[in-house]
């Protein structure tokens, strides 16, 4: 074997190692980011503890999920608008049951909890 053909060797194998090595940290932090969302949509952690921040939410008739959920993100509610509209989607009992109205939610409220707020019927006497 000559040296020309050593090298040639010894670069592919560098190259198939680098490749290698690039697959398995993208894949890594693929399952890092896949395990983080499914956390965040399942534990349902409030932004603050304790009492929290009181803010006032006005939810439109004909608003979307999402379009709230952005509205509850950028009011400090949730962390993220994303999950907060999987965590209602999901729901066997709040989805696509948000009413109209006017809300005082708070930054120590849950996810799940913001939806039995927002999803509220008062029932007729």
């Amino acid at each position: 074997m000559n040296t020309k053909q050593l090298l040639g060797a010894i670069s592919a194998m560098i190259i198939k190692t680098a490749v290698a090595v690039a697959i398995i940290v993208v894949v890594f932090r693929l399952a890092i980011s896949a395990y983080d969302f499914g956390y965040q949509v399942f534990a349902d952690i409030p932004v603050s503890d304790g009492e929290g921040r009181i803010v006032s939410v006005v939810v439109t008739d004909g608003q979307s999920s999402k379009e709230l959920a952005k509205i509850l993100e950028q009011k400090g509610l949730i962390n993220y608008s994303y999950v907060f509209y999987i965590q209602e989607q999901l729901s066997d009992d709040y989805r696509d049951m948000i009413q109209p109205g006017t809300y005082e939610l708070s930054t120590a409220m849950n996810s799940e909890e913001m939806l039995e707020i927002l999803c509220h019927v008062e029932e007729e006497e």
